[in-house]
């Protein structure tokens, strides 16, 4: 066949699904509006759209401590780990609960309120209120560069309706297939349907059939492509040294995927700020920190919140590195339609033994994912306990001196056992359940919860 025509393919999946590619579509447009309506002259920080599969949270918080050098940074970024407000942060520290509530009853709720009276489909969704609160936390605290982190894909993602100086993509997986398609081809078309025209994109995906994809889709949207090379991260890498930051940095030196994010985000900012020096960005790239990126809870005790094939497979490998010689018992839950068995399987070549556990949103039977990790094992016991804070009592009954406790694989679940807040606590185990439940004549509400999720610890 001739050469593939990438945004051809395009324009057929959307015909083909035009309902609801124009209902996506009307979300865009919806945002739009509404960010005209608020910011009539503009929102005045200068955006940086990043989207990808891997490494969007860590390239964004390089891109905010990074670009701190020349100005008040931001960033927002999903999911959060216990607090909503960790959702957005200045100069890479959360936002304070005041300023949420601020946000949302001066300036968000009044607006969503007078667009749903035109209309239930005029209502702004959880993700928009999300786009909307970071413009209006950072107009409020005067952020001059912004990082803003799609929710799923490119092309269709509401940050897609956001006017940005340079679009980043980090990397195309296998995550979220049945959403972006089942074919890799599908998922990155829809991941590089981020690139607008006219604005530079970033990419370190340097796998060459999706580069074909990335630059025929920038073509097409007359968008300039900047590929990272292995050449470009150990130009990173070496000027740590020469800056004799290397201690600083060790946890970036130390995890290849970081060297690739921080690299990244350091080509993206020299192109929008080439004055710089580099040792004042390399420094500051070394003050990045990621709540729930293998954090040591205490004592023998990890957690991370690695979700998708790419990013466990990244994991398990940083485990085997650090962790030589020690024996792992795994906490396992798995979130969203994810399938176990890939997710999963590089865990299952490091683990001593696996406890599958229940996740509050979107969480999978334990019961199935134990059996799909059975399969991968070989003499390795794989338990299940439903309740999250149960299966950390039983791992922490059965730890000997040497063995170190990891828990992974949904942020919900991690959530669950770990988070300080019993009220915070309740209100993420139990999101959504004013729209997704029923009320009877005498107005009782029926919770169809996951025992877990009832735990007040």
């Amino acid at each position: 066949m001739d050469q593939p025509n990438f945004p051809y393919y395009n324009t057929v999946d959307q015909i083909y699904h035009v309902e609801w590619t124009t209902d996506k579509l009307f979300r865009l447009e919806l945002l739009r509006e509404s960010i005209a309506t608020l910011w009539p002259d503009g929102h005045p920080t200068r955006l940086i759209h990043v989207v990808g599969t891997g490494g969007k949270g860590s390239t964004c918080r390089f891109l905010e401590m990074g670009l701190s050098c020349v100005g008040k940074t931001g960033a927002f970024m999903s999911p959060h780990l216990f607090d909503y407000r960790e959702r957005f942060s200045i100069n890479g520290e959360f936002v304070s609960q005041e300023d949420v509530i601020w946000a949302w009853e001066e300036r968000i709720r009044p607006h969503c309120v007078r667009l749903a009276m035109r209309g239930h489909d005029f209502g702004h969704t959880f993700h928009e209120v999300g786009i909307l609160m970071a413009l209006t936390l950072f107009d409020k605290h005067g952020v001059a560069w912004a990082a803003m982190e799609a929710g799923v894909g490119g092309r269709y993602d509401q940050t897609r309706a956001l006017d940005v100086v340079a679009t980043v993509l980090t990397n195309v997986g296998a995550d979220h297939a049945h959403v972006l398609g089942a074919e890799q081809w599908q998922r990155v078309l829809d991941k590089a349907g981020a690139a607008r025209r006219g604005v530079p994109f970033f990419t370190s995906d340097r796998t060459p059939g999706n580069l074909q994809i990335i630059q025929s889709v920038c073509a097409a949207a007359d968008a300039p492509v900047r590929v990272i090379t292995e050449a470009d991260v150990a130009e990173l890498v070496s000027g740590l040294q020469r800056h004799h930051l290397a201690v600083e940095a060790e946890a970036l030196l130390n995890a290849s995927y970081q060297k690739w994010n921080a690299t990244l985000a350091r080509k993206v900012i020299e192109h929008l700020c080439p004055a710089i020096d580099e040792k004042t960005l390399l420094t500051a790239f070394t003050n990045a920190r990621l709540l729930g990126r293998f954090w040591h809870v205490e004592g023998s005790i990890y957690a991370d919140i690695a979700h998708n094939v790419e990013k466990v497979n990244a994991l398990a490998g940083e485990i085997a590195d650090r962790f030589d010689g020690k024996e792992k018992i795994l906490i396992l839950g798995m979130s969203g339609k994810r399938v176990p068995g890939q997710v999963f399987a590089a865990l299952a070549k490091v683990a001593k033994t696996i406890i599958v556990t229940g996740a509050s949103y979107k969480g999978q039977e334990p019961g199935k994912v134990q059996k799909e990790l059975a399969a991968l094992t070989s003499g390795i016991p794989v338990l299940v306990i439903s309740d999250p804070q149960q299966a950390l009592n039983v791992a922490q009954s059965m730890q000997r001196e040497n063995d170190v406790i990891i828990l992974t694989g949904s942020t919900y679940m991690i959530e669950q056992v770990l988070n300080p807040d019993p009220y915070l606590r309740t209100l993420s185990a139990t999101y959504g359940w004013r729209t997704h439940t029923e009320h009877e004549a005498t107005g009782t509400i029926h919770l169809n919860l996951p025992k877990s999720s009832t735990l007040i610890r």
